[in-house]
């Protein structure tokens, strides 16, 4: 089985279908949350995340705050900015899609969150503490995530302590054999890269195998960009940072 595993588009469709058009077919399509926010196109990628065959969506926290759900006071002023153009610019049907979103998903071997397992809207799953606490709270054998915008693992070991893996350049596009138990996996951004590398971000994701495979993909970046630029509305550094993957 090969499933495609995504996260944080934030409303840039020139990063989705690069990483749609890469990934070639699958089985099925994961999508971690964040479909909207800070981007020009938040129609557009609904639309594309909603027709995926055998999609499983989550709700990320900028999804949850254009439709309500989360406060637009526990983002910067900028995001704000974005958001309420979000709000304004969504059509009644793709709003009705994200409402019926869930922030967490539990699967037979992986529990699905945005942010984490134990704080599935807001918790940012970057450092040794907040690994520990979520294994803690782990129901399933591996959890997958987003929200951080940066591609990486935490693996626990016997003892109960963690290790952090970070894919270097070497190992994008090969297979990281999973543990039987304890892996919180976090595919990276596929429209907002924050690591440093401006390249979209996914991940394969083969339970037959018992393989996660991370991988990058350029994508024409100066025509995201351009796309930025036709809606004023948005904050200019939005698309400036794409350039940089910060």
């Amino acid at each position: 089985m090969r499933v495609v595993v995504m996260s944080d588009v934030h409303a840039n469709v020139v990063a989705l279908e690069a990483v749609l058009a890469h990934a070639g077919p699958a089985d099925a399509y994961w999508f971690l949350g964040d479909a909207v926010g800070y981007g020009p196109e938040p129609n557009i990628v609904v639309e594309r995340l909603r027709a995926l065959p055998n999609g499983l969506c989550l709700l990320g926290n900028h999804d949850a705050a254009v439709i309500g759900r989360l406060p637009l006071s526990w983002f910067h002023e900028d995001a704000q900015q974005a958001l309420r153009w979000t709000q304004q610019a969504l059509s009644a049907e793709n709003r009705a899609f994200l409402q019926s979103l869930s922030p967490r998903v539990e699967l037979d071997t992986v529990v699905l969150a945005h942010g984490s397992p134990r704080e599935p809207l807001e918790e940012y799953l970057i450092s040794d503490e907040a690994a520990r606490a979520n294994f803690r709270v782990l129901t399933r054998p591996y959890a997958f995530v987003g929200h951080s915008h940066i591609p990486l693992a935490w693996v626990q070991d016997d003892r109960g302590d963690v290790d952090l893996v970070r894919p270097g350049d070497d190992a994008y596009g090969q297979p990281f054999a999973l543990p039987r138990r304890g892996v919180i996996l976090n595919p990276g951004s596929v429209g907002q890269p924050r690591d440093g590398d401006p390249r979209a971000a996914y991940a394969i994701y083969d339970p037959d195998v018992g393989t996660w495979t991370w991988h990058r993909v350029p994508y024409d970046i100066e025509e995201a960009i351009r796309r930025f630029e036709r809606v004023p509305a948005l904050p200019a550094r939005f698309a400036r940072r794409l350039r940089e993957g910060r």
